[in-house]
């Protein structure tokens, strides 16, 4: 059901989507039903449904396409500014926010920031140490590891095209090993 459009619709669509935004957690799925509610008033089930199936196809985040899908159904071009800007704005005052705390006391915060490093580099070298634990290690494995780290560090500029080929050499070694096996 289209609204018609005045300034009260366009400012309403612009609270519903900024307070959701501003007190959902957990991104824009915890805000799918939120908006469901928000808007049953204008969208039935059938067509949320539709619009969340869209939304969900599109690329991009998925609050923001919902915004544009729900802000066009409603009031059109003036629908989806009011939604996207609705649903923009409270993310981007926290970044901000953050930006500026961490900007202006930044001596303060840099034995938290070095204590968060350290737990980030614990917690990637501990999905390493269970990969690499997992691994049928043979000969072949432990040279195109080493060969792969060192051309990665003397060459950094090609890092993705030796990934690249070393996906393909292994895929198409693995793969004739399998045809021989037939």
């Amino acid at each position: 059901m289209r609204m018609k459009s005045s300034y009260s619709k366009v400012w309403e669509i612009f609270i519903k989507f900024f307070v959701t935004s501003a007190l959902t957690l957990g991104g824009g799925y915890a805000m799918v039903p939120v908006f469901k509610k928000k808007f049953s008033k204008y969208i039935d089930e059938e067509k949320f449904s539709t619009i969340l199936s869209l939304a969900q196809s599109m690329p991009g985040p998925i609050a923001i396409n919902i915004a544009i899908l729900i802000g066009e159904e409603l009031l059109g071009i003036w629908g989806i500014i009011s939604a996207v800007f609705g649903v923009l704005l409270p993310p981007v005052w926290v970044v901000v926010l953050a930006g500026t705390i961490v900007g202006k006391y930044s001596q303060v915060l840099h034995p938290f920031f070095s204590g968060i490093y350290g737990s980030i580099l614990g917690l990637v070298l501990g999905v390493v140490y269970s990969m690499v634990k997992l691994q049928k290690w043979d000969i072949l494995k432990i040279l195109i590891l080493v060969i792969s780290v060192i051309l990665a560090y003397f060459f950094k500029n090609f890092t993705i095209p030796i990934f690249i080929f070393l996906v393909w050499w292994y895929y198409v070694r693995g793969y004739n090993r399998d045809f021989r096996r037939r």
